[in-house]
């Protein structure tokens, strides 16, 4: 298999598995914003990822370098939102991220009132990090970043002037790159 068939597979696999991963999401979210969310980006960014396999469209370093930065903006960013939860009679659990709080932190308490303490100050609770949750939420803002950076790029690649060169005939063996 050429190597150009070989990035056509992997874009249409990953970009199957993306749109499978979001319709599963979307179907078992059952009304929560979050998980609609994510759901509603992976199965786009799949879509995206897919076609780009299907028209063997190949992304260059630069596009990718964009979605890499994009994401890692993103991952940050989303330590911005808290969750906060009081319950199972005496517990308190604090969620720092999107879609998934993958920074944790909780206590638990004899009464109501030492958890409203607790809750009064919750950074003085050490903070545990969630593997898994930091996964998926890297491929969210992964797949979000695949989302905004292909489409505005193949839409700036095809409103450029014309150019000497753009109209030459290419061989179906050879594509053009993506920029």
């Amino acid at each position: 298999m050429s190597m150009s068939g070989l990035r056509m597979v992997v874009f249409l696999c990953a970009g199957v598995a993306s749109a499978a991963t979001g319709l599963l999401a979307l179907v078992t979210s059952v009304g929560v914003a979050y998980y609609t969310v994510f759901g509603m980006v992976l199965g786009c960014a799949g879509a995206v990822l897919a076609w780009l396999g299907l028209a063997d469209l190949r992304p260059g370093p630069i596009v990718w370098a964009a979605v890499a930065v994009l994401a890692v903006i993103g991952l940050l960013a989303s330590l911005l939102v808290v969750r906060e939860d009081i319950c199972c009679m005496f517990g308190y659990h604090r969620g720092l991220g999107y879609p998934w709080g993958w920074l944790d932190s909780g206590a638990d308490a004899a009464t109501l009132d030492e958890i409203e303490e607790i809750a009064a100050a919750p950074e003085r609770l050490p903070l545990h990090l969630d593997p898994f949750k930091l996964l998926l939420d890297a491929l969210f803002w992964t797949q979000a970043a695949v989302l905004a950076v292909i489409p505005a790029v193949l839409v700036l690649r095809g409103a450029r002037p014309d150019h000497p060169g753009d109209h030459e005939v290419v061989p179906p063996t050879r594509r053009r790159a993506v920029p």
